[in-house]
């Protein structure tokens, strides 16, 4: 059973969340935060002694649900940019919340923070994946990674009613947008097509 106090922490990065999908880590504002969150700014600084501090719990909250749900294997990276994909359309705040924290928080990435310690175990999954042979070995695991990620978050996020460069109209479905991230990663990584079944991702 929940205390309190847990209770009162689980409002705060709730609201928290809340507040920086919509606002960045600049644009949003504690008072906000503590009233959405029924508590007072001490009650608040009591669990995070600044703005800056809360967001990296925010994130670090957010990248353990992003990896449980979307586990990337090296022998299935098409995979793992559907199962991308698919997060971001069902948690469109997320999706917001990764293009804050790369616009405002990249510079600030240390050895210790819970971006990096969440991008180790998939840079090794994706040189294992490369020494199996199901990845073009030429890249750089951990580029390649981003590629992927902003693949599957662009995607995700792009505005389906948009006219395509030959100028003709017609919406882009969700489930088509997907199927070109699926694509876009299996021709980046050199992976033939009988290697990746769509139904599989």
């Amino acid at each position: 059973m929940r205390t309190a106090g847990e209770a009162t922490r689980e409002r705060i990065l709730a609201a928290a969340k809340e507040e920086f999908a919509h606002h960045g880590v600049a644009g949003a504002r504690i008072n906000r935060i503590a009233e959405t969150a029924r508590a007072s700014k001490d009650r608040l600084y009591a669990y995070f002694d600044s703005k800056e501090a809360l967001f990296d719990a925010v994130i670090a909250q957010w990248i353990a649900e992003t990896t449980e749900q979307t586990a990337l294997r090296g022998d299935d990276l098409p995979g793992y940019a559907g199962r991308l994909f698919d997060y971001y359309v069902a948690h469109p705040e997320n999706a917001r919340l990764q293009k804050w924290a790369d616009l405002e928080m990249s510079e600030q990435i240390t050895d210790s923070d819970a971006r990096t310690l969440a991008l180790r175990p998939k840079i090794a999954e994706i040189r294992r994946g490369q020494q199996e042979g199901f990845v073009d070995p030429s890249w750089n695991a951990g580029e390649l990674l981003l590629v992927i990620t902003d693949i599957a978050l662009s995607l995700a996020t792009a505005r389906g009613g948009r006219k395509p460069a030959g100028g003709k109209s017609g919406e882009r479905t969700v489930a088509q947008r997907r199927q070109s991230a699926v694509e876009a990663v299996r021709r980046l990584i050199g992976a033939p097509a009988t290697a990746y079944a769509p139904g599989r991702g």
